[in-house]
């Protein structure tokens, strides 16, 4: 038997969802998993009784998490060569997302392990802009799908690692400025007091305990990560973050409505190839047909519509 540990972190909830997926698969096929949520203050022990090591996380500006990465950091130093995988998620399936794993591999190897696998879904925005309760629900369906195959080849010990190219690499080392600038715009958020109703959910679940209340007021300090869990998750939509509140999202998605098939105009081609190429196998040696049409000839004629 297996013995699993996946570190998650998740700010609003979809990379949960996406480790309980694979929890769930692990489980079936006679392995012993353990979810483990990361903290600032968390470290990993106990590491070498493991045969496998996840870490699941959103992206966060076309890198890992720094909370994540600072985990990676904390794992200790071994000569076992212990396999590490990564499952990722977000909001769009662009390709620039590629390069977020590498940051990670660099960490975990120079720690005696091996990186050998990486996955990633398309969950639904917490920031930029709020996709539809259907939309919601059919990423979840697609990730439902295709889960039970990428489980079974992490546990196979089968390479799974995108090719990752020149503009995702520069993409994700000029993002390297997203960490101190979501510190900076952390600053700037604030709490609509006509709205707020003193729940005080921001201040018991920023995970990095950012948020406080003080002689009758919310401050924010230096630690946001960008999360968008406060925003995100507030019952009155109290909360404005701060510079980045043009793109908030407020509000749970609901993944039992029916599935929507309309793609957004957003990313378009990149999210029909996300929902199609790997169940129709409609992009053969990378090459991606240039038309929405020329996808739609290649559709089985009881796919329903796009």
């Amino acid at each position: 038997m297996q013995n699993i540990i996946i570190y998650y972190f998740s700010a609003t909830g979809n990379t949960l969802k996406i480790a309980k997926l694979f929890s769930k698969q692990f489980e079936q096929a006679g392995a012993s998993v353990t979810l483990s949520e990361i903290k600032p203050d968390s470290v990993p022990t106990d590491t070498d009784k493991y045969d496998l090591i996840g870490f699941a996380y959103p992206v966060h500006g076309f890198r890992t998490p720094e909370i994540v990465t600072d985990m990676a950091k904390k794992l200790p130093v071994t000569q076992s060569g212990t396999k590490v995988f990564a499952i990722k998620s977000s909001g769009e399936p662009l390709r620039l997302n590629d390069g977020s794993y590498l940051e990670l591999k660099k960490i975990v190897e120079q720690r005696g392990y091996s990186f050998f696998a990486e996955y990633h879904y398309v969950m639904p925005y917490n920031m930029v802009f709020r996709h539809t309760d259907g939309m919601a629900r059919r990423m979840l369906n697609t990730a439902e799908e295709r889960i039970p195959a990428h489980a079974a080849e992490i546990l196979k010990g089968t390479e799974n690692l995108v090719k990752v190219p020149l503009s995702a690499k520069i993409m994700s080392a000029i993002c390297l400025i997203e960490r101190p600038g979501m510190k900076l715009n952390g600053r700037f958020y604030h709490v609509n007091s006509k709205k707020c109703v003193n729940c005080m959910a921001c201040v018991k679940n920023c995970p990095v305990q950012n948020i406080s209340y003080e002689n009758g007021k919310f401050k924010f300090g230096w630690s946001c990560i960008g999360c968008a869990r406060c925003a995100f998750n507030c019952p009155k939509d109290a909360i404005t973050a701060g510079l980045l509140n043009v793109i908030k999202v407020n509000g749970r998605y609901n993944f039992n409505a029916e599935p929507d098939y309309n793609v957004p105009a957003y990313c378009h081609k990149s999210y029909i190839g996300y929902f199609d190429s790997d169940r129709y196998g409609i992009y053969k040696n990378g090459q991606e047909p240039e038309t929405v049409s020329e996808i739609g000839e290649k559709m089985p004629k009881n796919r329903l519509p796009i």
